[in-house]
């Protein structure tokens, strides 16, 4: 018929009915990933009899949540539930479990210790799935008969030896009939402790999806294992976990980097505590933390006596390589490389008038910098060069390059010892091994290349400046530096630290006794207040809130919601529109105080305000 609309049919969603299910735990309990922070509890959904077979502790499923599907996780099931109205389970996204009621526990432990919504910690303590591997048969590994020892403990490292080669000997010395956990601070540790460990299983961000999943379901279903891997692997859902080894500790690389920013010390601390296995750091210079346990008998501590050949040489006008050390290194040259520590990359990071003394700072105000010898004096913020620079306020023509970096380093080196090979590993040009028989390598901490006979001398140049930065951690930093670099000189070496000759490293460093700083730092700490002896919390939040906020936590603490012993510090303007609130609080006190922010944080989200920064017991309080 002309003008007829042709017929077409709709097309509508079946909605599945909550039907009466024949199982005798017919209720999950999930967490929910619903992007919304005050929705961090545990939620009720019924099991509809087609999964029932499926659903367990740790499956992942899909489930109606506020009118969309989202994923979650598979807690424990019941026979009753206390909630109302319940719906039914939409979907079983993997019929792999990703973890263990024990690991979900720590996960739930880490949430609260931390202030967080427990998917946030279960992000990283997870990885993404990838449906290829779940298509393999993942059954659970013969149970293992082990014996628990719970020993907990830090070991220092000895002088003159690689790292790697100490934790190796360590762990085969374990007589493991478990499985045993080693976290790293960086792939790069990781790499070279496969090399030692081939048949270890590694979990670390930085492999390929597919095998990163695949490694992790293989932890969760094998026994008797070697698990080496970087922070999140802490949360390794391993079965027969008898023991815990951190290498380093206090290395920043250990806290995480996204909010809530827990930090894998803590963490397999109250791992070691519920699963009852063994912790132990292993490292050169422990940190302040560490140092506050090994006084108080919480963790043992077991170093053997050594002595260093160290000395310092202190600068007379500002020289980089003061002239005592000169014959040092022509005769060390002849034995073998030199290892050349330098306290930053780059080639200048800021900028002085040699006449005036004037910083140098761009029209727009910001730092300039020089970043190579041939390169103009430029802007960090704007990028303006600077061809022909001249002092602002005296009108000078020769800038002074101040904080020289490792570039800056190798240029006035190179000018020193002509002839030699000069090899650079810092930033992104990084080299893991120097296989040279002679030469100079410069390095900054942290990117230092292994020479396996051992460097014939080591140099920690501008010294100081480790001792001087300005955040709280910078003295155990440069502790554990010093100590660190120890370990890639030959044992028959000199360590030469350009520094003030009174400076009280030189006397630690020589004895192998880092306690001999650590203690008095230790006993500062404790009469002004400051962590490892008070939970330190940082909560960024909009200036124009910020004193409020501040008033309101006062009267917290007046009303008797807060302990008295509670500390507030500023606010502290950060940047445009974001201001610092610094709490402090002794360590048995710290629950209360963690316990009221949170709840502060879920009012804002119930409000659907925007939340604030929190973050407990941060690497920094600075930045």
């Amino acid at each position: 018929m002309a003008g007829t609309r042709p017929l077409k049919l709709r097309s509508e969603v079946a909605v599945r009915r909550a039907e009466k299910s024949s199982s005798q735990r017919p209720i999950a309990q999930v967490w929910v990933d619903s992007g919304v922070f005050h929705l961090d509890g545990s939620f009720d959904y019924l099991i509809p009899d087609d999964l029932s077979a499926v659903v367990d502790v740790g499956i992942r499923v899909q489930v109606p949540f506020n009118g969309r599907e989202v994923e979650a996780i598979i807690l424990s099931r019941s026979a009753e539930s206390v909630q109302g109205g319940l719906k039914p389970i939409s979907k079983v996204v993997s019929p792999v479990s990703v973890a263990t009621t024990r690991s979900l526990a720590l996960i739930a432990q880490v949430a609260a210790r931390w202030s967080a919504h427990p998917y946030d910690i279960l992000r990283s303590a997870i990885p993404p799935r990838v449906a290829s591997v779940d298509k393999f048969s993942w059954l659970d590994g013969p149970s293992s008969n082990f014996k628990k020892q719970k020993v907990r403990g830090y070991i220092q490292l000895p002088p003159y030896q690689p790292q790697i080669k100490a934790v190796v000997e360590h762990i085969n010395s374990l007589n493991a009939t478990g499985s045993v956990l080693i976290l790293a601070p960086d792939s790069r540790t990781v790499s070279e402790l496969l090399i030692a460990f081939p048949q270890a299983l590694v979990l670390d961000s930085d492999l390929p999806r597919q095998e990163r999943y695949r490694n992790f379901l293989s932890t969760r279903y094998g026994s008797k294992l070697i698990v080496i891997g970087t922070r999140s692997a802490v949360f390794a859902p391993i079965t027969d976990l008898e023991t815990i080894v951190v290498l380093d500790e206090g290395s920043e690389h250990h806290y995480e980097i996204r909010t809530p920013g827990w930090n894998v010390r803590d963490v397999a601390m109250t791992r070691s505590i519920e699963e009852e296995c063994s912790l132990v750091f292993m490292g050169y210079c422990p940190s302040s933390e560490v140092a506050r346990l090994i006084e108080l008998k919480w963790l043992t501590y077991s170093c053997q006596s050594h002595k260093v050949l160290v000395q310092s040489f202190d600068k007379s006008s500002g020289e980089l390589i003061p002239s005592r050390l000169i014959s040092k290194i022509r005769a060390a040259l002849k034995q073998g490389p030199i290892l050349f520590i330098a306290p930053t990359k780059g080639y200048a990071q800021a900028i002085t008038c040699s006449k005036c003394r004037n910083i140098a700072r761009c029209e727009c105000g910001g730092k300039l910098i020089q970043k190579s010898a041939t390169a103009a004096i430029s802007c960090v913020t704007c990028s303006r060069e600077y061809a022909q620079w001249a002092c602002a306020w005296c009108k000078s023509q020769t800038p002074f390059l101040l904080r020289r970096g490792s570039d800056r380093f190798a240029f006035e080196i190179g000018a020193a010892f002509p002839g030699e090979q000069i090899s650079q590993s810092s930033g992104d040009l990084i080299f893991a091994e120097y296989k040279g028989q002679r030469g100079i390598v410069i390095a900054t901490f942290g990117a230092i290349p292994i020479y396996q006979p051992g460097y014939s001398l080591v140099v920690i140049l501008e010294a100081q400046q480790f001792f001087s930065q300005s955040d709280l951690r910078a003295q155990e930093r440069a502790r554990e530096m010093a100590f660190h670099v120890a370990s890639f000189a030959h044992k028959d070496a000199l360590i030469a630290l350009v520094i003030a000759t009174d400076h009280p490293i030189i006397g630690a460093l020589s004895a192998w006794k880092p306690a001999l700083l650590s203690q008095r730092e230790l006993r500062e700490r404790s009469e002004v207040g400051l962590p490892p002896y008070s939970r330190a919390v940082t909560l960024d939040i909009t200036t124009s809130e910020a004193a409020q906020l501040l008033r309101g936590l006062e009267q917290a603490r007046d009303d008797g919601r807060l302990p008295p012993t509670v500390k507030f510090l500023g606010p502290s303007e950060l940047r445009s529109s974001l201001s610092r609130i610094v709490s402090l609080v002794p360590i048995e006190d710290g629950q209360i105080l963690i316990s009221l922010l949170h709840e502060f944080q879920r009012r804002r989200s119930a409000s659907k305000k925007v939340l604030s920064s929190i973050r407990v017991d941060p690497y920094s309080l600075s930045r």
